[in-house]
């Protein structure tokens, strides 16, 4: 018997003639809780993942990026914001894996490393966790851990001008001596961008020549 992480209601699985059902993917949401789960689609920015009618929205348009692209997966609703609470906030750690089978598919066939984007000290203190490490440890994803952070007042505390003039809170963990060309950094939600852009800004200055990023919400 397999329960729905969220809803905590059996998952129900399509049992068919041609035993395609034995091989599928694991589940660990069932499909109504899934559902409320937007996938963004239609026109995109190609730099953000905004819902934009051309191909780079006004926000990037109008300003400088050291990253070179986002994806985000999904739409940052209601639902999604309850989630991230739940897990974020009052730290149910394991629906985290709910993504698993959706990163996989995201990251497969990618050879760029994935680099999380990390948490201070003192907040993964709070937390008990990183949210971004800890999705991809449920995903056996493989990730490396090159940047550190240091600690500053609460995103979801500040003000869009407030983010977009952020000071710079990344640096190299442990000397670290980069050597990879390519990066996918990994981020639960995209709001405005400044957080990824400046984690992107540290990665190019090491010498890192494209710095892209997956976000599970934007």
């Amino acid at each position: 018997m397999i329960n729905c992480l969220l809803c905590s209601k059996q998952i129900k699985l399509e049992v068919g003639w041609n035993l395609d059902w034995l091989f599928e993917q694991e589940q660990y949401c069932c499909h109504k809780c899934l559902a409320n789960f937007e996938k963004l689609s239609g026109l995109l920015c190609k730099v953000c993942s905004k819902e934009s009618v051309s191909d780079i929205c006004e926000d990037c348009a109008s300003r400088d990026h050291f990253l070179d692209s986002n994806k985000s997966i999904y739409r940052y609703n209601d639902f999604a914001k309850e989630y991230m609470k739940k897990y974020k906030f009052q730290g149910d750690y394991v629906i985290g894996a709910i993504f698993k089978n959706e990163l996989k598919k995201q990251l497969a066939g990618n050879k760029a490393t994935v680099i999380p984007i990390p948490v201070s000290d003192t907040r993964k203190i709070e937390r008990g966790f990183n949210q971004t490490t800890g999705m991809l440890k449920q995903s056996n994803i493989k990730y490396e851990e090159i940047l550190a952070r240091a600690h500053s007042e609460k995103q979801s505390k500040k003000t869009k001008k407030e983010r977009l003039e952020a000071k710079q809170v990344f640096y190299l963990s442990n000397n670290s001596v980069i050597n990879h060309l390519e990066v996918i950094l990994f981020d639960d939600i995209y709001t405005t961008g400044s957080t990824l852009n400046l984690a992107a800004q540290i990665l190019k200055e090491a010498g890192v020549k494209k710095v892209t990023a997956l976000t599970i919400f934007r």
